[in-house]
């Protein structure tokens, strides 16, 4: 892009050299169309560029954040780094600039998707609630990234995404249906909108049962829950830097049917080939066998804990949240949703969770409630829809050793707390979960 091509000529004339620099452009173009009451009511599109910017001197760093729009002039932003370093403390753990010999060429010169479509897609999806309410959302995206540092790395990416999100309700429930693809074409808006339906009209005038330990059936969104929370607060080198991570490479921690990696290089992710350094990711192995393998490191938390950078630094967090993920997939299984519901004797599916707050890091204890569709099934048969209920349960023995007694066989992208098209997962069938209140409490 010319304006990025611009930003690193200018920048390149006026930083001192005995200064280190890097920047970060992120240019995204974010297009949406949201419904409500089975309508569109809104199709808006907004190009969004942020520049963010280090600078490292004399073993003090400072760093800059602004929306390309404000940038006046690269002079008066370098003037003000410099004036800032004076008045930082000391930088003991600076990790230095990734080397030009890590430079990544991933640029693609690619237009936003068609809005018509778009509205096609919503469409599809409310054609399949008959009587129920639609609401909800279609949206694409098209990513652009860009580093530059002194050290003379420079890289760029794109990642294009899109996403159908919809729910149908009745005057007694709600059934939800996410779904994601690189390509809006991609998406079925008719099977979308076919499992929200079957979804909401199933779950009608739900019933209340009492609290406790259940067997569950987990839909994916709701197993993205699970993981993300691992991810964020148990993977994420930080979180080992605090002192507050669970975490223990190369143990048991987990059940044999659990094999997560990250793969950028998968064919159909949605996120980008390199981190905020600018360096090209790789597959890692995060959970092997049930084996934790390896934590999310950033440059300065490998540079922290002396281990080896796996290059999960993220665009626009800071050095502050550590690294993530973000083309995460859980290895599927042999087994089809029937077939888990056949093999519970008295348990619960759930949809989704929602409203998840951590108690304990440590442990990963985690409270929350379901939504959008909860079953009881008995003797292998789903009996009746049932109603609120609050969960306190530990992610980490949720799929600890022997809690695991089915992996589904199908993936598919899957919404989380911590953002829409980070992880690729299955259902998952698990021997215990605690629910420990009702609507009451």
């Amino acid at each position: 892009m010319k304006i990025w091509e611009n930003l690193v000529e200018d920048t390149e004339k006026i930083v001192p050299s005995d200064v280190q620099c890097e920047i970060k452009m992120i240019n995204s173009t974010e297009s949406l169309t949201r419904f409500a009451n089975s309508h569109i009511h809104q199709n808006v599109e907004e190009e969004i560029t942020d520049v963010y910017l280090t600078f490292h001197s004399g073993g003090k760093t400072t760093n800059l954040n602004l929306n390309i729009t404000s940038l006046r002039s690269i002079d008066e932003v370098v003037k003000k780094a410099l004036s800032e370093l004076a008045n930082n403390p000391k930088d003991s753990n600076w990790p230095g600039l990734a080397s030009k010999e890590k430079s990544f060429d991933g640029y693609k010169s690619i237009s936003p998707e068609n809005p018509d479509l778009r509205a096609q897609k919503v469409k599809d999806f409310i054609d399949q609630g008959k009587s129920f309410n639609g609401a909800g959302y279609c949206s694409s995206n098209v990513s652009n990234v860009f580093v530059w540092n002194t050290d003379g790395l420079n890289s760029s990416d794109t990642a294009t995404s899109a996403f159908l999100d919809g729910i149908f309700r009745s005057e007694t429930s709600s059934g939800s249906s996410h779904i994601g693809h690189k390509i809006l074409e991609n998406i079925d808006g008719k099977k979308v909108g076919q499992e929200a339906y079957s979804i909401a009209k199933d779950s009608q005038n739900p019933q209340d049962i009492d609290p406790g330990i259940y067997e569950v059936i987990l839909g994916p969104d709701a197993v993205s829950t699970i993981l993300v929370f691992l991810a964020v607060y148990g993977f994420n080198a930080k979180s080992k830097v605090d002192g507050t991570s669970p975490i223990e490479i190369n143990s048991e921690q987990f059940d044999k049917k659990i094999t997560l990696f990250d793969d950028p290089h998968k064919e159909g992710a949605l996120n980008f080939k390199i981190d905020a350094s600018g360096s090209p990711k790789r597959k890692t192995e995060i959970i092997s066998n049930g084996v934790p393998k390896s934590y999310f490191h950033t440059r300065r938390t490998s540079t922290e804990l002396k281990e080896t950078n796996t290059f999960h630094e993220m665009f626009g967090w800071g050095d502050s949240f550590g690294g993530l993920g973000t083309n995460l997939y859980l290895q599927p299984g042999d087994i089809t949703k029937d077939e888990m519901i056949s093999n519970v004797k008295k348990g619960i599916y759930i949809n989704e969770f929602w409203y998840c707050r951590v108690l304990d890091p440590i442990t990963q204890v985690v409270t929350g409630l379901n939504r959008n569709g909860s079953y009881l099934i008995e003797n292998g048969k789903i009996t009746k829809p049932v109603g609120r209920l609050r969960f306190t349960q530990s992610f980490m023995s949720s799929l600890g050793q022997g809690n695991v007694l089915g992996v589904g066989s199908e993936n598919r992208f899957a919404d989380s707390e911590f953002g829409e098209g980070i992880l690729n997962v299955p259902m998952l069938h698990l021997k215990e979960f605690n629910f420990t209140g009702g609507v009451s409490g």
